[in-house]
């Protein structure tokens, strides 16, 4: 599928997953509205990266997803420098544990705000000016369909947006595709040592931590086949199995 001259909407593209997809949607000709929160410096790397290599506009749009007016200026902004948007990437997120006996009410909203209700809404106001032939990922976690201990807040919004997209799939069908991409474990934290690393890889299938590229065949492979639509594509190296 020729991408060149066609926008994607990434959410969190400043580090890390967000920022892969980024750069290898930039690579294959698309114009990127690039989300994030506090990554300024890393954002504004990718405009240089992309100026520097000639490839494609990168809108920086700074935003707290959980502000409800803010998604709807960064909405405004997107469309009104780079035109409707053909792909929307929802991969902003939060991560950390929330065991039952401590969590608090601020902890769990703030985590089902950005990883769950974000991405409705977001999609709520983009969808309806896509193009016929758009689509939406949503990326959720391995971990959304077999949930970890202490971690159950997290997990639950994953499963909500695995969910989302399945149902999503049916109500924008058949002018727009809407798949989710569960990654299991491709980045450990900054502070991860050996032994963390070791054990990550034996819990897999095929002993090895995956990488963000691991995620971008996926996403391309979404992107490139206009007859998926509703499919949660699991991309953990056997780790649900093991």
């Amino acid at each position: 599928m020729d991408l060149t001259g066609k926008h994607a909407f990434v959410t969190g593209s400043g580090k890390r997953l967000g920022r892969a997809m980024a750069e290898v949607l930039l690579q294959k000709g698309m114009n990127i509205s690039a989300h994030f929160l506090n990554s300024l410096r890393e954002v504004e790397d990718l405009v240089a990266w992309a100026k520097l290599n000639s490839l494609g506009r990168v809108i920086p749009l700074q935003a707290d997803l959980r502000d409800m007016s803010a998604l709807s200026s960064c909405v405004q902004r997107s469309t009104t420098l780079l035109g409707p948007i053909d792909l929307l990437i929802n991969s902003a997120s939060d991560f950390f544990p929330t065991p039952l006996h401590s969590t608090t009410l601020q902890e769990w909203d703030s985590l089902f705000e950005l990883n769950l209700k974000a991405p409705f809404f977001l999609t709520q106001q983009i969808a309806p000016h896509m193009p016929r032939g758009a689509q939406i990922i949503f990326i959720a976690d391995v971990h959304g369909s077999r949930p970890i201990k202490h971690f159950s807040s997290y997990c639950a919004t994953k499963a909500g947006l695995i969910s989302l997209s399945k149902s999503l799939a049916k109500e924008l069908a058949p002018h727009i595709r809407v798949n989710s991409l569960s990654p299991g474990t491709l980045l450990l934290g900054d502070n991860a040592g050996a032994l963390e690393r070791a054990q990550a890889e034996k819990r897999t299938l095929l002993g090895r931590i995956g990488t963000p590229q691991d995620l971008v065949e996926g996403l391309l492979f979404l992107v490139g086949n206009p007859y998926i639509t509703g499919f949660d594509l699991v991309i953990d190296g056997g780790r649900s199995l093991a």
